[in-house]
């Protein structure tokens, strides 16, 4: 899915570029294409919605474990909970980093959307 969103965020700012130029150039842009790729980005951006709630659920609940570990290895002091600790770690921090990159470039798209709403308004 990150492969698609980068794809997609690529494809509009290339798109918003080439419609700016159009209208610089005393014509008009393409307001048919303007229409069908918005639709086809508020499509998409549903799929990434849900993708980036799966994903923060997911997140918090691998935090949640890693905090109940961690707190159950300090209470009891038991070294066999170390090897849990490291494995919940291990899955978690790329977790985070994939989660703040779909944030980021949910944000992103989001951004292009307006940007594209406001062009095809005029």
């Amino acid at each position: 899915m990150a492969k698609k969103l980068s794809q997609l965020i690529a494809e509009a700012e290339k798109f918003l570029k080439e419609f700016d130029q159009a209208e610089a150039g005393g014509g008009s842009g393409d307001q048919r294409r303007l229409s069908d790729l918005l639709s086809y980005m508020e499509r998409w951006l549903l799929y990434f919605q849900h993708e980036r709630l799966i994903h923060l659920i997911v997140t918090v609940l691998f935090a949640l474990a890693m905090l109940i570990v961690f707190s159950a290895f300090v209470i009891s002091g038991g070294l066999y909970l170390l090897p849990l600790l490291a494995l919940i770690l291990v899955l978690l921090v790329p977790y985070i980093v994939h989660y703040f990159h779909l944030e980021n470039g949910v944000q992103k798209l989001y951004t292009l959307i307006d940007e594209m709403v406001k062009r095809k308004e005029q």
